[in-house]
């Protein structure tokens, strides 16, 4: 008879096997079979858990978005500093989660494709965690340029700025393809992150 540890741990399992499987071909593109077979365990564990691959794709999209969310202890933390250095250290973070991705590391794929083909669950995961995420953003923005987070230039800059991140975090091979060598500049973390923050304030200072 198993343990509620043991339980538990299958539960985990079989999120990280979904979250590969669903990773690399999609929600629609993946059985409850597939997943089983990939988590090591019996298609009567996933109902237990999950009853349905709707749900279980639910709780593996909401387990991504928690893990690349910024903390509420990471948020009371940055609040502390500097508004400049807050940012400086957030840019800085992400491309340190971003150079960790690895074909194990589906979380950053899962919501990626949640914003291109979105689900139903796709406005719970904007209320509980894309929202949150980018108004504290604009805060932080905001308050360096001297202008309120919900101001036009700022939550451009907002959006601008999740853009580099995405493009200078995981778009390195097309990068290297397009200009050869400006890479290399991306080892060199202080550089790059310096010239993403200066854009990016540069976009919310902007009265055009």
């Amino acid at each position: 008879m198993g343990t509620p540890k043991d339980s538990e741990l299958t539960r985990a399992r079989i999120i990280d096997a979904a979250g590969q499987l669903f990773a690399e071909q999609g929600r629609k593109g993946v059985t409850v079979r597939d997943i089983a077979r990939k988590a090591d365990t019996h298609l009567s564990a996933l109902n237990y858990h999950f009853r349905t691959k709707e749900s279980l794709y639910r709780e593996v999209l909401l387990s991504a978005c928690e893990s690349d969310s910024i903390s509420e202890n990471d948020q009371e933390t940055l609040r502390k500093l500097p508004a400049r250095t807050a940012l400086k250290i957030l840019v800085k973070k992400a491309l340190a989660e971003y150079a960790k991705q690895t074909a194990n590391n589906w979380r950053t794929v899962i919501i990626n494709r949640e914003t291109w083909d979105p689900s139903p669950v796709f406005e719970e995961v904007v209320e509980a965690y894309f929202k949150p995420n980018a108004e504290f953003m604009a805060g932080i923005i905001g308050n360096i340029v001297d202008k309120p987070p919900d101001d036009q230039e700022v939550r451009f800059a907002v959006i601008g700025l999740i853009g580099l991140l995405e493009t200078y975090g995981l778009y390195g091979h097309l990068i290297d393809g397009v200009f050869p060598g400006l890479v290399d500049r991306f080892a060199q973390k202080e550089w790059l992150a310096d010239r993403i923050v200066h854009l990016t304030l540069a976009a919310a200072e902007s009265g055009l």
